[in-house]
């Protein structure tokens, strides 16, 4: 009992610690993501928001999918908290209109056994500034292969109306 107790510490002081690795037997449950997995999410999630294609979408987004980003409802005057894009068909319309621009993946920062977290940055526009953001990827593979099905994303808003050729002016 106590070895057990003493690997659930060990298990649980590890997985806050990411320089600490689990042994292989207490790593991952068979129905969780790999790491190679969460890359190639990683890689559909770029192609998604930066090079949009419909088939990316058809195939990799779940049908349960939903899209929320008070930095987006900044740029779309949706009340802030609400979902951005509450459903694929509404994501896959308003991602149809959006120009290519490049995303640069900083670091996948977590894997957990159905979501990724990651950092990137966009530079581009009439500003050509470097746009810092956070994702979160909640993922599911009820069709045999994982799909992402919720994006939840955050990013310097202000700098990115800039790169769009906006302008702001701080008040006080």
């Amino acid at each position: 009992m106590r070895f057990a107790l003493t690997v659930a510490a060990f298990a649980g002081s590890a997985l806050a610690m990411p320089s600490l690795s689990l042994p292989s037997f207490l790593s991952r449950r068979a129905d969780c993501m790999t790491t190679a997995d969460a890359k190639d999410m990683v890689d559909v999630y770029v192609r998604l928001i930066a090079n949009y294609q419909d088939a990316d979408c058809e195939k990799y987004c779940a049908d349960n999918f939903v899209d929320r980003s008070d930095s987006i409802n900044t740029f779309i005057f949706k009340p802030l908290g609400s979902d951005t894009f509450a459903t694929k068909k509404i994501f896959m319309e308003a991602q149809g209109t959006n120009p290519p621009f490049p995303v640069v993946v900083d670091g996948i920062d977590a894997v957990a056994c159905n979501s990724i977290g990651l950092r990137w940055h966009a530079t581009f526009g009439a500003a050509d500034l470097p746009s810092r953001g956070i994702t979160l990827l909640g993922t599911t593979k009820e069709k045999g292969y994982w799909q992402i099905s919720s994006i939840d994303v955050e990013f310097n808003s202000l700098i990115w109306l800039l790169n769009m050729g906006g302008n702001y002016t701080w008040e006080g």
